[in-house]
């Protein structure tokens, strides 16, 4: 079972994202900000990050930065209703207005697409 952290300050969205997840077979563990994000990417492992680009103290983009110079092809998808902007830290954006049902989509890509993709490349 593949494991996703999900970090928005909106308690409500993170929970229903979480939910969803979980109805689709994953396993969804919320976080309310970057700093508890950061302190469960320490205790627990987990496949993929989905995080909000814009939040108190921390940024999604500042948590993707962290995570990837930790593990640089860990993958980031970046939940935003701002302009996305260009960044080697994230995987991909997605425009919260389009969350539902493209959240889906955009983990599955990132989960094996995006995998195959490099291991195209490599090979």
């Amino acid at each position: 079972m593949k494991r996703i952290l999900v970090v928005d300050d909106n308690e409500m969205l993170c929970r229903l994202a979480c939910d969803i997840l979980r109805t689709e077979g994953y396993r969804a563990v919320p976080a309310s900000n970057a700093a508890e994000a950061l302190r469960a990417l320490e205790e627990q492992e987990f496949d993929l990050l989905v995080t909000a680009f814009q939040m108190p103290g921390m940024s999604g983009l500042d948590l993707a930065r962290t995570v990837r110079d930790r593990s640089p092809h860990f993958p980031v998808i970046v939940m935003t209703a701002f302009e996305p902007v260009e960044s080697e830290h994230v995987t991909l954006w997605l425009p919260k207005q389009y969350l539902f049902p493209n959240l889906l989509e955009k983990i599955r890509y990132c989960l094996t697409g995006a995998k195959a993709e490099s291991e195209k490349t490599r090979g």
